[in-house]
């Protein structure tokens, strides 16, 4: 299982923006830092603002800076704006229709690690990713 790109974008561009407190951050810098596609951050970074993760600060010097405490910033918030949870709910094998009464051949193993797996992202914050001492973006 893997995150899809959007998902895997924003939580680089946040952390990469947490450890520089409240300095600003622009597209184009965390486009080249992180090396992320610079239309497609732009409309990432939109997603964010709308959903008050991060404000921007329009002009010459202008940016974007994280709008939350990061310790109410979790990964499933994050994941959930740009492309939804729901993608983590699904069957592991593909079937719209997998559940207890109507089961694929992998529900009964899928089930608890996708439970995990959710808990996980609902669980881990910001402040968590930061404080783990992982260096890599």
């Amino acid at each position: 299982m893997r995150l899809f790109k959007s998902s895997e974008y924003a939580i680089r561009c946040l952390v990469y923006m947490a450890g520089r407190k409240e300095e600003l951050c622009s597209v184009k810098q965390l486009s080249e830092r992180l090396d992320i596609p610079y239309k497609f951050l732009g409309r990432l970074m939109a997603q964010l603002g709308n959903e008050g993760v991060v404000e921007s600060v329009r002009g010459k010097n202008g940016g974007y800076r994280i709008a939350r405490p990061l310790d109410r910033i979790h990964m499933a918030d994050v994941v959930d704006i740009v492309e939804g949870m729901e993608n983590y709910d699904r069957c592991i094998l593909g079937f719209d229709r997998c559940d207890d009464e109507n089961p694929c051949a992998m529900h009964g193993f899928w089930t608890e690690h996708k439970d995990g797996i959710q808990r996980m992202m609902r669980e881990v914050s910001l402040a968590q990713m930061i404080e783990s001492g992982g260096t890599r973006l």
